[in-house]
């Protein structure tokens, strides 16, 4: 479960979010980053982080319409047009504010989040590498350019951009998170271990994230502290739990063998979701070890008629055929 920063708000009042940070025209001297907003702009932003948007977008292209050199009021128009789910408008509005000011680093770190997001992985690195070098201190531009490392493959590079995020902003628990993942795919587990360990402190109430740590330390051979994670989850999730939760216990609880306590866990998620391919194979999968062949001849059975081509149906056919040749019709 990788874990990727969505758009947020550079204000003077709110901190700069997932993909942002800021620029002005070439002089003879470096310009600065982030340009100065007028007060126009800076209302729009108070009222884009009150929830305001269309308000906040109004702001916006009126302080276009004075000026049209803002290259601040461009990147916050790109904001609001992201939020709107308009991806090739919000582009435009980003490309403007780099036209204006090339060395904007948060626009061209939103830029390089869109190209990444489009697959355009090549791109994605340039502008994010810019980006970098425009502000060195925005962690977020960072992570975003070891994501595009690690999807292009270039694995060394990615280590070494989640470090930067990481040592950047060092309460960031989601950098944490997804380069102790890169790590277990790259067999590294006794790292990925360190990185975990060290996020489970700055997870706070977020479920999810807390998903992703027990996953990893499930992965890195360490089920027991998973769990723990797990429990803790639970005791502040909603009721029902999460799905993802109730399923990453189960995972868990089988790498310990208490197959019962598994098969409780998997049935609350199955309840919730009973078309899930997934589910229905760890249900499955789970009910072989506590000896109820029958049920879990069914559970296989509809894994594959729910997705007759998939993943799971294949793993389920092989049960079948290995493990349940007794539990045929006769």
């Amino acid at each position: 479960m990788k874990f990727f920063l969505s758009f947020s708000l550079c204000v003077a009042l709110v901190a700069c979010g997932a993909r942002r940070s800021a620029p002005t025209a070439k002089t003879a001297a470096p310009a600065p980053s982030r340009p100065v907003a007028s007060e126009q702009v800076i209302a729009g932003e108070r009222l884009f982080a009150d929830g305001e948007y269309v308000r906040a977008k109004e702001a916006f292209e009126a302080a276009i319409a004075s000026d049209p050199q803002d290259a601040r009021a461009w990147l916050d128009l790109g904001l609001v047009l992201e939020h709107e789910r308009d991806w090739s408008t919000a582009e435009k509005a980003y490309r403007q504010a780099v036209a204006i000011s090339p060395r904007f680093a948060q626009a061209l770190n939103n830029l390089g989040v869109l190209a990444r997001e489009q697959g355009d992985l090549e791109e994605a690195a340039t502008l994010l590498e810019r980006a970098v070098a425009a502000d060195p201190g925005l962690a977020n531009a960072h992570f975003n350019l070891a994501l595009t490392h690690e999807d292009r493959g270039q694995f060394p590079r990615a280590e070494a951009s989640y470090l930067r995020a990481i040592e950047l902003a060092p309460r960031d628990a989601i950098s944490r998170v997804n380069l102790a993942l890169m790590y277990l795919d790259m067999k590294r587990a006794k790292e990925a271990t360190e990185q975990l360990r060290a996020t489970i402190p700055l997870v706070g109430s977020d479920v999810p994230l807390s998903v992703a740590v027990a996953e990893g330390l499930r992965r890195s051979g360490r089920p027991n502290e998973a769990i723990t994670v797990l429990d803790n989850a639970m005791s502040i999730a909603e009721d029902p739990p999460p799905i993802e939760l109730l399923a990453e216990r189960a995972l868990s609880l089988y790498s310990l063998r208490r197959y019962e306590e598994a098969e409780r866990s998997v049935r609350q998620a199955v309840a919730q979701d009973p078309k899930d391919p997934a589910l229905q194979y760890a249900l499955g999968a789970i009910l072989l070890k506590t000896g109820k062949h029958r049920e879990a001849e069914k559970a296989l059975r509809l894994t594959i008629q729910l997705e007759p081509n998939g993943s799971y149906a294949n793993r389920a056919r092989q049960r079948l055929g290995d493990t349940l040749p007794l539990a045929k019709p006769p």
